[in-house]
């Protein structure tokens, strides 16, 4: 009798489930997706991180994304056999030797941006994760740590449901970019810029965004809001209209403190308004009903009067 092998949802619930983290989310930085570089003239600007050299490998990525939810503290690594890790990420499911070279080549895509490091762990490899903007200057990798999320050190949060609700195999890589690049944004309404030099400051080409803002939608985890004016000098006015976003559940988790204010204090003015107008509502009623008892007062009098 051959023996039962666990499959994809089962390799995957048991990695998250060793993780322990609290509200069942993890940390990426958005270095992740948008690097600090140098521009023309060497001013600090806005390019590709590196999420945009895994857009063509999604094993890679599915597996780095399980091994940023799993590791937790200590040295920032995991332990586990390439079978499971093939498995979790859905593109080796036997369990055979050859998952080891089939995970190997993913391991290794990932370790030469930078991404993770590699150290033999007994029979197993352990894999440790490194900081997220990858190689830096091009040579060396960063150790580890917990993000801040200081304005150096900015980090949004990917919920589990990620992987407990399919949207791992539902989606393709275009709408997976988009979905980290919008929850990097940590406001409830914002733009996703689709031409050239904005889909570069998401870290994402311009097809990428396109197509990843049309599967998203279509997925209904992303909602047109309505439209905004924002600075294009490229243009004749120097404006362009572009659409405006939301991101739906279980996706909506994500708001900077600046974000969190704004809304508080939009929320108090309206409760503010609204107080002001149903007293101004109280006031109408209570005219119209010294108007009513006026009318009466004065229509009895009218009555009593001899003809």
């Amino acid at each position: 009798m051959r023996d039962r092998v666990m499959t994809q949802e089962e390799s995957i619930e048991y990695l998250l489930g060793r993780s322990q983290r609290h509200g069942d989310t993890f940390p990426i930085r958005r270095e992740f997706l948008q690097a600090r570089v140098e521009g023309l003239f060497g001013e600090p600007t806005t390019g590709p991180g590196p999420l945009s050299n895994l857009l063509r490998a999604p094993h890679a990525l599915e597996l780095l994304l399980l091994v940023y939810a799993v590791t937790t503290g200590g040295d920032f690594g995991v332990t586990e056999r390439s079978q499971l890790w093939g498995r979790a990420a859905g593109f080796y499911m036997l369990p055979d030797r050859n998952a080891s070279v089939a995970v190997s080549r993913q391991w290794q895509h990932l370790e030469k941006l930078g991404l993770i490091e590699r150290q033999q762990h007994g029979r197993f490899k352990r894999i440790i994760k490194r900081r997220e903007c990858g190689l830096v200057g091009g040579k060396a990798s960063v150790a580890y740590t917990v993000p801040t999320g200081a304005k150096s050190d900015v980090y949004f949060r990917v919920p589990f449901a990620y992987w407990r609700e399919d949207w791992h195999r539902k989606l393709d890589m275009p709408g997976k970019a988009v979905l980290l690049a919008a929850m990097s944004r940590r406001k409830e309404t914002f733009t996703l810029p689709q031409d050239t030099r904005g889909a570069r400051a998401l870290g994402l080409g311009r097809h990428t965004v396109t197509r990843g803002i049309e599967e998203l939608l279509h997925h209904e985890l992303l909602v047109k809001t309505g439209t905004d004016e924002v600075v294009n000098a490229r243009t004749k006015g120097g404006y362009e209209s572009v659409h405006t976003y939301q991101l739906a559940k279980p996706f909506n988790i994500n708001l900077s403190n600046s974000e969190i204010e704004r809304l508080k204090a939009e929320r108090t003015e309206a409760e503010r308004l609204e107080a002001k107008y149903q007293t101004l509502e109280e006031v109408e009623l209570a005219v119209e009903e010294v108007a009513l008892l006026a009318r009466g007062s004065n229509a009895g009098r009218k009555a009593g009067q001899p003809g």
